[in-house]
């Protein structure tokens, strides 16, 4: 699966994110990966107990280390406890989930790996006076901070990390090696206030590409999908809607059907109604069927 559109002559993250792989055992070995990620949320503890972690644990977080991400030294394993990582991660994915969050490739030591972590997951905020989190470790984050990243930014996200690779929503692996070694000594705000905005928005821009994912695959497959997926949220925001399931029916209905769809008297109608009656524009649209949008799209065709 083709997960870019931009130039490969371009030196952006999105641009330089290696083509889906099925996950390969070779992998596991430390001259690959030293390192894994892991979310304890997402395994059971029986899966992970005989893996040798670290918490990475920032200053301000106060939350219990069972809950934190882990770093999984990979090197200290055995060859026999390489093997069943890999069982385990075959098992989850035919379950549709994630055993490890990603792979790391480094020359750092184990210290100075949580060192780095301590200061990347926790961020300042423009505007904000307290520290924020950010979950750069889901792969259903990181893949966001490969399109909203400059390559500076994103070389000082990964640090001393030289390669990172996480698993897509199809159980596939993705791969960005880092363009240049940053200065650690700078730890400047990573993200600008709109990129905190785009962030803010991950978790209704996932939920629109979860339901493409079945109604419309084509429409939600490389990064500049996702970028234009974020910009429909922004103008669903910009036209007044404000709970995050109308924004994300009203970005879905554009990328499914038609561009301008909303431009449609019909549509203009119920979006109308939404704002000015301060309601719900899901239910606005509860009797609307694919085929009727589908019938809207094709008159729009004839318009514009």
């Amino acid at each position: 699966m083709e997960h870019q559109k931009t130039s490969p002559t371009q030196r952006r993250p999105a641009a330089r994110v290696s083509a889906a792989k099925p996950f390969d055992l070779d992998w596991l070995q430390p001259d690959k990966h030293r390192y894994a990620l892991l979310n304890p949320l997402h395994v059971a503890s029986s899966d992970r107990d005989d893996l040798d972690s670290r918490t990475l644990r920032t200053p301000s977080v106060k939350v219990r280390d069972p809950l934190l991400p882990q770093l999984i030294c990979l090197e200290s394993l055995s060859l026999t406890q390489r093997e069943n990582l890999a069982k385990r991660i075959e098992q989850y994915a035919k379950r549709g989930r994630a055993f490890l969050s990603a792979l790391l490739q480094s020359e750092a030591d184990a210290d100075q790996m949580v060192s780095h972590f301590r200061f990347t997951l926790e961020q300042a905020r423009p505007g904000s006076r307290r520290r924020w989190w950010l979950r750069c470790y889901d792969p259903r984050v990181f893949r966001h901070l490969c399109w909203l990243l400059e390559t500076a930014s994103m070389d000082r996200l990964l640090g001393p990390i030289t390669c990172w690779r996480w698993p897509d929503q199809y159980g596939q692996w993705l791969a960005l090696e880092r363009n240049e070694a940053p200065d650690l000594a700078i730890r400047i705000p990573l993200l600008s206030a709109s990129q905190w905005s785009s962030i803010d928005r991950m978790a209704s821009l996932n939920a629109v590409i979860d339901r493409l994912a079945m109604l419309k695959p084509e429409a939600a497959v490389s990064f500049d999908d996702y970028r234009e997926l974020d910009g429909l949220l922004v103008k669903a925001q910009q036209l007044g809607l404000t709970d995050a399931e109308d924004q994300q029916l009203h970005a879905e209905q554009a990328a499914r059907f038609h561009p301008h769809i909303h431009d449609h008297p019909e549509m203009r109608r119920r979006l109308d109604q939404t704002v000015e009656t301060q309601g719900s524009y899901v239910r606005c649209c509860e009797d609307l069927s694919a085929q009727s949008l589908l019938t809207m799209a094709r008159e729009l065709e004839t318009i514009i």
